[in-house]
C-alpha cells in the first residue's frame, strides 16, 4: 500500500513539473517581441502542458 501511494506521488511530481515547466516557457514566450517565441508558446510550452495534463490523468485514473 505505501509502494502504491510513493508511486502516485512520484507520478503527479512529474505532472506538476511538466505543467511548471510548459507554463513558465509560456511566461516567458509573452514577453519576446519575435515571431519565433509564438512558434515556441504554441509548440514546446503547448506540448509541455498537454504532457503534464495526461500524465495527472493517467496517473490518477490507473490509481483508482
Amino acid at each position: 500500500m505505501i509502494g502504491d501511494a510513493a508511486r502516485l506521488q512520484s507520478k503527479l511530481k512529474m505532472a506538476a513539473y511538466l505543467l511548471i515547466a510548459g507554463l513558465a516557457l509560456e511566461g516567458i514566450t509573452l514577453h519576446w517581441a519575435h515571431p519565433a517565441s509564438f512558434l515556441l508558446f504554441m509548440t514546446l510550452g503547448g506540448i509541455l502542458v498537454l504532457a503534464g495534463i495526461r500524465v495527472y490523468l493517467v496517473a490518477i485514473i490507473t490509481d483508482c
